[in-house]
């Protein structure tokens, strides 16, 4: 009984000193987590936004390759490709052809005088930079091999901060195209990609 006299246990002054050094550690271990939560984050938005812009690319050069080069008169004398034909825009409109039996690519002539002109399409494509969407519109043109006119509008590609479309060659055939794309959730930054693409060639 004596020596447990002599015993003692902890004091409030270091209690109070326990319990914070316990509350800067674990302060410190929970500013480390959000770190590494956010850097996980960013990683994931800048991936998110990558892929975003990949697929956004490829589906505007897949367009382009389907429109129609200047070098015919197909379907008039007028210009073929209507916008842009020179400088940089964030609208583009193209004529493109229907294919014909099978999917094949319909060939159309130099010439258009005395030959049957193929059903068409007049596409554009449009950035509306309020929204932050590509938009396609098809506009289905009439001749004597296509009487009924539609005109159908769809959202090509959403989360795109910017689109520019510039005239690359000489003879209107090479376009450079620049798009911008976030991630779609958060904006932690913008992701920019460029290529260039050839417009389909007449047969």
């Amino acid at each position: 009984m004596k020596n447990m006299r002599h015993l003692r246990g902890f004091t409030t002054v270091e209690l109070l000193i326990s319990m914070s050094i316990m509350g800067i550690v674990l302060g410190l271990a929970i500013v480390e987590f959000a770190m590494v939560f956010n850097h996980n984050s960013l990683m994931q938005a800048n991936l998110s936004a990558d892929q975003n812009a990949r697929i956004v690319m490829a589906k505007v050069t897949n367009e382009l390759r389907q429109g129609m080069p200047d070098l015919t008169d197909f379907p008039t004398s007028t210009t073929i490709v209507t916008s842009p034909l020179s400088g940089s825009a964030s609208t583009v409109s193209f004529y493109r052809v229907h294919n014909g039996p099978g999917g094949l690519y319909t060939p159309v002539p130099t010439d258009v005088n005395n030959n049957p002109v193929p059903c068409y399409d007049l596409v554009t494509l449009a950035y509306d930079n309020v929204a932050h969407t590509i938009t396609k519109t098809v506009d289905l043109q009439t001749n004597s091999n296509c009487s009924t006119a539609s005109t159908t509008t769809s959202v090509l590609a959403r989360n795109v901060m910017g689109f520019t479309v510039t005239v690359a060659s000489a003879n209107g055939m090479l376009f450079d195209v620049d798009l911008q794309t976030v991630a779609s959730k958060g904006n932690y930054g913008i992701y920019d990609l460029n290529s260039q693409v050839a417009m389909g060639y007449t047969q």
